[in-house]
């Protein structure tokens, strides 16, 4: 017969009989040298000074557990008892649960909540193996365990009846409490598997529910990577007129951050209140000289850090190399992914019609968030107005995620919106256009001193990412005293992009004026608004829109078959020129 040795098989048969059983009793959470139980660290974080998320094990919580069974149910109680305070459900309509937050140290994550919590769930095997310590005998197997705990030193032998029936009811004691610790010791292993973590997760959700409006409650609230900022409006006591109330705005620091705020966002960037952005204020007055307007900027963007309604959208216009898109993207990274959001251009342009019902993920998006971007949106496509309205208003928004539920927020974001010229803006009432800001950014880049887009950008907020949110800070203390100040040059650009969206309005106001008993025939008033587009160089709209936009301010009546309207008189229309080149027409194609 060989050698056993000779036989790699037996061997390892060999070796796998020698090997010693380890159980529950065996395993130290202490211990060094593996994994720990806990989410795996970033890359090129060691962990050696950070706990897993939950923290080490609480003796009195695994105790307590100790009594719970093995279901689901109970599966769920344990989750919640070992790592609640790290977890949170924003509740949704129609679905049990909802989305997932976990406490990330300085804010509770919604974008990574779900992920993390998976992560969580991962420990919660291992918490259940220390739960066999726990597991005591009963009353009557305590008596019988310790009747035959002197007996056992002794041959069976030498045993009397009685002495045997006592060490075999102490053997069937020992037996029935260590299959109980097995069959918990099995529970905790097959609990580590994905279809029990998820069950787990599943019964813990209605117990760590809350609402949205629970989260991010106080508005005037933020976090940044070292502190927590509050700001606030109190009275200056360096007024020097004491019959005066003068207010200042004051930004309170806290080091750390606390759970109980449930802010679900926090910037990136630390909080030093020495630090400056030379390059960065230098770059702002070069591409936007003009001082007040470059302070309703300023204002505009520091809404980012508070959560306030306010009714307006700052469409960014200029022809490029101007420095717009370099200013909103890097406002956009220094607020953080948490805080600042991007909407696609289909979002906001286009058609506007959504599935009855139909999930809104793009909006869903916005919730928590104080910094909207719309990524660079073409000419000549029309904006959607109720969606203008729907971002700018701050009344509560009806949303669906992917697959989920329902839920409810008011959307505080301050939005922005850029391009390199104007979307079509096709209402004319006030509902839309008192909504709209716009500032041109009228200034170029020499060809020698322009970088490369990234190299600015991360430059800005790599150099003086602390200092921009200084900018930020200083742009919310003016506006907590003297509100949104918006710059002349503001208003007079956004009412020559009203005008130029409204040529019929031009006409209206330069050839029409209002006359009670005084009437216009259709035909002749579309003529007159021909001649005028002519004389102005203006293309002209098509009839039907002419008359649509015509009924908007003035009586329409039809009198013997004909189309009039009423109380209006045609005045100083302009001779038409000759009949234009194909090149110059301004006719409408329809």
């Amino acid at each position: 017969m060989s050698d056993i040795h000779d036989d790699p098989h037996a061997d390892i048969a060999r070796r796998f009989g020698e090997a010693q059983t380890i159980g529950a009793d065996d395993f130290d959470p202490e211990d060094g040298g593996g994994w720990d139980g806990g989410p795996p660290q970033p890359p090129g974080d060691d962990g050696d000074d950070d706990e897993p998320f939950g923290g080490k094990p609480d003796p009195d919580v695994v105790k307590a557990c100790a009594g719970l069974d093995h279901s689901d149910t109970d599966n769920g109680i344990r989750l919640v008892k070992h790592f609640g305070r790290d977890l949170a459900v924003m509740a949704q309509d129609e679905v049990s649960a909802g989305s997932w937050l976990a406490w990330a140290g300085t804010h509770w994550d919604l974008a990574n909540g779900l992920a993390i919590s998976k992560l969580i769930a991962q420990q919660l095997g291992l918490r259940m193996l220390l739960e066999t310590h726990h597991i005591n005998p009963t009353p009557r197997e305590a008596i019988a365990i310790e009747d035959a705990a002197p007996l056992r030193g002794k041959k069976r032998a030498d045993l009397t009846d009685d002495e045997k029936m006592i060490l075999s009811a102490g053997d069937a004691a020992e037996s029935a409490l260590q299959k109980r610790r097995q069959r918990r010791r099995a529970f905790a292993i097959t609990s580590k598997n994905k279809g029990r973590m998820d069950a787990a997760l599943d019964c813990a959700a209605p117990r760590l529910r809350r609402s949205p409006d629970a989260f991010n409650a106080d508005r005037y609230k933020i976090a940044t990577a070292t502190h927590t900022l509050r700001f606030e409006r109190e009275e200056d006591p360096e007024c020097p007129d004491p019959d005066v109330t003068r207010y200042v705005g004051v930004c309170r620091a806290v080091p750390g951050h606390r759970r109980e705020d449930w802010i679900t966002s926090v910037v990136p960037q630390p909080y030093d209140p020495e630090a400056r952005a030379p390059r960065w204020r230098e770059f702002l007055a070069k591409m936007l000289p003009d001082e007040a307007k470059r302070r309703s900027v300023q204002l505009m963007t520091a809404l980012g850090l508070l959560s306030v309604p306010v009714q307006y959208l700052m469409f960014h216009y200029g022809l490029g190399a101007n420095g717009k898109s370099v200013f909103l993207e890097t406002v956009t990274r220094v607020l953080g992914p948490s805080l600042a959001v991007g909407l696609p251009r289909e979002s906001i342009v286009g058609g506007s019609e959504r599935s009855s019902g139909g999930a809104s993920p793009d909006i869903a998006r916005l919730y928590g968030k104080r910094f909207v971007r719309i990524l660079e949106v073409a000419g000549n496509v029309s904006l959607q107005e109720d969606m203008i309205k729907r971002l700018t208003g701050g009344e509560a928004i009806p949303v669906r995620s992917l697959y989920k539920g329902y839920f409810e927020f008011q959307n505080f974001a301050t939005a922005h919106m850029s391009g390199n010229d104007f979307p079509r803006v096709d209402g004319q009432d006030n509902g839309i256009w008192r909504r709209l800001l716009v500032v041109h950014w009228d200034q170029t880049i020499p060809e020698e001193e322009r970088g490369d887009f990234e190299d600015v950008v991360s430059g800005f907020v790599r150099d003086e990412g602390a200092g921009i949110l200084n900018w930020m800070i200083e742009g919310v203390l003016d506006y907590l005293v003297n509100g949104l100040v918006i710059a002349d040059s503001v208003r007079n650009d956004t009412r020559e992009y009203r005008d130029d969206m409204d040529p019929v309005g031009e006409f209206i106001k330069g050839c029409l004026k209002e006359e009670k008993d005084h009437r216009e025939q259709a035909h002749d008033l579309y003529e007159a608004y021909i001649s005028w587009s002519l004389a102005n160089a203006k293309r002209a709209v098509s009839q039907t829109r002419f008359g649509k936009r015509i009924r908007a301010s003035f009586e329409r009546a039809e009198i013997s078959g004909r189309i009039y309207y009423k109380g209006c008189h045609l005045h100083d229309v302009p001779a038409r020129p000759e009949q234009p080149g194909k090149h110059d027409a301004p006719y409408p194609r329809n």
